[in-house]
């Protein structure tokens, strides 16, 4: 049976008992999954461990276990990805946060480009989608998110320690050979409408080579999710 995966906000190391003062958590167990005394969970600190426990007791919006297990998790990603994605319409970003996540996105960083129509992010509901989606996902650490960005902020603080590539369709064809040796790497993935001239110029002259992903057009959102698939999934 799979059991039920839940992120603290604590760090539980090695301890064998913990209490955690969480009245989120204590409702999420108790009123809506309907635990008691005695149930099992897995309990996340983002840590990338993974701690099988049994719940000892519930208290005034405060949980008691007993850790069982502690193991790293299987599953980590193979890569760190960072996808630098340029802000797609209504809340179709959130989509590519919820199914970046459950493939291995480990950094998501929107970007406003010249050719963006949205310029802004609820942050606290962002923050939820990508909790809630790496605890479907069985994943143990959650994917960060940054602040919106511009282009130009993104290229001068964001990607200096890593390599970066840019999808474009007149760059060269992407075969997953090209990041194979990479333990980190950067996807730019533009917008509707695709990256403007002066854009490519500024990746051209940041030395991030371009690639495309063939002859059909596809929606920024697809593009992000095939993109994250050859990355991490061959």
């Amino acid at each position: 049976m799979r059991l039920h995966r839940f992120f603290v906000t604590e760090e539980i190391g090695k301890s064998k008992e913990v209490t955690l003062r969480d009245s989120g958590l204590h409702h999420q167990l108790k009123n809506v999954f309907r635990f008691t005394t005695g149930g099992q969970v897995v309990i996340l600190d983002n840590t990338g461990y993974e701690y099988h426990a049994l719940i000892s007791a519930f208290g005034y919006g405060e949980v008691t276990f007993s850790i069982v297990k502690r193991a790293v998790s299987k599953n980590l990603p193979s890569k760190e990805l960072i996808l630098l994605c340029s802000l797609p319409k209504k809340d179709k970003f959130e989509w590519i946060l919820e199914k970046g996540t459950e493939i291995g996105v480990m950094h998501f960083v929107p970007i406003v480009s010249d050719r963006s129509e949205k310029k802004d992010l609820n942050i606290e509901r962002c923050e939820k989608i990508l909790k809630e989606s790496a605890e479907q996902s069985g994943r143990a650490m959650i994917p960060t998110l940054s602040g919106i960005q511009t282009l130009e902020e993104v290229l001068d603080r964001e990607v200096k320690g890593y390599p970066c590539i840019v999808f474009d369709p007149k760059g060269e064809m992407f075969v997953p050979e090209h990041v194979h040796s990479m333990t980190s790497v950067g996807a730019f993935i533009g917008p509707e409408g695709g990256w403007t001239e002066r854009e490519l110029y500024l990746f051209k002259k940041n030395k991030i080579k371009s690639y495309s992903l063939g002859g059909m057009t596809l929606r920024a959102e697809t593009a992000a999710i095939v993109v994250s698939t050859l990355v991490l999934l061959t």
